[in-house]
């Protein structure tokens, strides 16, 4: 008699059956567990500290930015080619009357889109009338770039763009 004459077929009980269901679900229950945790740990979907707190504010900030409005500041934002030393943001004000905005304090922050990490706070020096530079050491890739400009009497205006740089 040969050695395959001898083998006897296996044969599928189950109790095999339920080995293999509950191997499967335990293996994709893990995973999907691990994926879970990993997740939330990473990005708790949290942007603002004090969400309640910025959601009662907010009819201030609608009531800010329509004053803002009425100034009629315009501002044009452009992204200087990078270099080694950085990449170079000018930000061109004009008044409500096209003229440029001279003298004033411009403040900015660039941000990541989909995070926090790498946040950068920019203070833009006036190089011409009306026209607002700064050097910016941060990696390439999309950033939201927010820049306040305020006058001698106080009276502020904001402009939020998205910037792009390679």
């Amino acid at each position: 008699m040969s050695a395959l004459a001898k083998a006897q077929p296996r044969e599928l009980k189950g109790w095999h059956v339920l080995i293999m269901f509950l191997v499967f679900f335990g293996v994709m229950l893990g995973v999907n567990i691990y994926m879970v945790v990993q997740a939330i740990r990473t990005f708790p979907g949290e942007v603002n500290t004090r969400p309640y707190e910025a959601g009662l504010a907010y009819n201030r900030t609608l009531k800010a930015m329509a004053t803002e409005r009425a100034l009629g500041w315009r501002a044009k934002v452009e992204v200087i080619a990078s270099s080694a030393a950085g990449t170079r943001i000018v930000v061109r004000w004009r008044d409500a009357s096209a003229k440029p905005l001279v003298g004033a304090m411009v403040k900015g922050k660039i941000v990541r889109p989909a995070t926090e990490a790498q946040n950068h706070d920019l203070v833009f020096t006036e190089t011409e009338p009306g026209v607002y530079a700064v050097l910016v050491k941060a990696t390439p890739g999309a950033w939201d770039l927010s820049v306040t400009a305020t006058d001698a009497r106080g009276e502020h205006r904001t402009a939020e763009r998205r910037v792009v740089w390679p």
